[in-house]
């Protein structure tokens, strides 16, 4: 059974996410550049700036001299990340995922879903048409053997809303003609000043090459890449690290304020909604970070990490609010807090030696303990019931909601509305 992968690519995929937002963007020239930078540079082009000379890199200021009436927006780095989420969704009841692809491209490992290659062009064809009706957007399709001849397929050869097929057999043919550049080996900064150095222009010309040669003039390394990708081979696969999993809370205010203490009271909602997201995967947060994205288009942005002590119960909020008073640093209205929490690695711990020797621990009378009279308890609550008491709390939100027990500031600052009465 022959291999069969399909790429679909979106051409300039955050620039059609923002006109998908803002219709009135359809058919003008459209860039993107940070907002937040005296010499911002555009990060992507429309395919009407490019036309008239806009290309990724250059500054701001020459893309508005080469184009009349572009038009410059910020990077919503939220809005193609959900978009890109939901193509995925999608996608998933065509065929599994080859492999994590790029923001605006997905690969597909149609093999063995389509026994015979007629059926896997069919079933490639039918997920184009259905993102372009879902979402009228525009992709592009590559199908091949190898995850890298149908990306090259899609993002360098195939018309918009059509299907190229490389077939078996066919894969050094087809990448003979092209230039040496669609390799992505061939991209790297050691490797393309040589490329010049040499003359070599086109893939034909690297397939002529034998290893030994490719050795000589670029190192193992890449000469063992650029001949494999030459052939249309995908690169070998290494072992990589599993990345630590990561928890979001996020919010978009309806109404932006600079607030603090209704900044606050929503922060503190997210990190009782994380701290219930984590206990659900039996895991403890090892690192948290807070987001703040003002109204202007900047951010500010805080990062710590935890010790064990703050892993678990209520020191996860405190450690938020200690993150809060260095994140906001502006007396900007703020559109969109976001809390992210990356797992602690699992690790074991030691068992105490004298925890089950006496209770004197939970026994209040004991020497150190708060004395509790009529008017209250005079003294600090010992950890064991703090320690209760949260958990008990996480309990009631977790099955009920995090708007069963809530403080009193969550409904001053309308987080939440105020029960009704009988």
């Amino acid at each position: 059974m022959e291999p069969a992968i399909l790429h679909v690519a979106i051409d300039s995929f955050a620039i059609q996410a923002e006109r998908l937002r803002c219709p009135k963007l359809a058919g003008r020239p459209v860039v993107l550049a940070p907002s937040d930078s005296g010499r911002p540079r555009v990060l992507a082009a429309s395919r009407e700036a490019r036309n008239e000379g806009v290309e990724p890199g250059i500054p701001l200021l020459v893309a508005e001299r080469l184009c009349r009436g572009l038009i410059a927006l910020p990077p919503d780095p939220d809005l193609y990340a959900g978009l890109s989420d939901s193509i995925r969704e999608r996608l998933a009841p065509f065929a599994p995922f080859a492999d994590e692809a790029a923001s605006g491209r997905f690969a597909l490992d149609l093999t063995g879903i389509a026994r015979s290659h007629a059926g896997a062009r069919d079933r490639a064809a039918a997920a184009g048409s259905e993102v372009e009706r879902a979402f009228r957007l525009h992709p592009t399709l590559g199908l091949g053997t190898t995850r890298l001849v149908s990306r090259v397929a899609a993002s360098v050869l195939a018309p918009d809303g059509e299907l190229l097929d490389v077939l078996p057999g066919s894969e050094l043919a087809f990448l003979a003609p092209l230039p040496a550049r669609v390799l992505p080996s061939a991209r790297a900064r050691v490797v393309l000043p040589r490329l010049e150095l040499l003359r070599i222009d086109m893939v034909r010309d690297l397939q002529t090459l034998t290893p030994e040669q490719l050795r000589a003039a670029f190192g193992s390394v890449p000469a063992a890449a650029l001949w494999r990708e030459s052939r249309g081979l995908d690169a070998a696969a290494q072992a990589r690290v599993t990345p630590a999993r990561v928890a979001v809370a996020q919010e978009s205010l309806s109404q932006e304020t600079n607030d603090r203490r209704a900044i606050e009271a929503r922060l503190v909602r997210l990190a009782l909604e994380l701290r219930l997201t984590l206990r659900a995967r039996a895991v403890f947060a090892g690192t948290i970070v807070v987001t703040i994205a003002y109204a202007d288009g900047r951010e500010g942005r805080a990062k710590r990490a935890l010790d064990v002590t703050e892993r678990d119960g209520g020191r996860l909020v405190d450690a938020a609010r200690s993150l809060l008073d260095r994140a906001l640093a502006r007396r900007v209205r703020v559109r969109r807090i976001r809390l992210e929490a990356w797992e602690a690695p699992a690790c074991a711990t030691q068992l105490g030696l004298w925890d089950q020797d006496s209770g004197a621990a939970d026994d209040v009378s004991a020497p150190g303990a708060p004395v509790f009279g009529a008017g209250g308890a005079t003294g600090a609550v010992p950890a064991a019931r703090a320690s209760a008491l949260d958990t008990a709390l996480e309990r009631v939100r977790a099955r009920f909601g995090s708007g069963a027990l809530v403080p009193a500031s969550w409904i001053a600052h309308g987080l939440v509305r105020p029960p009704a009465r009988p």
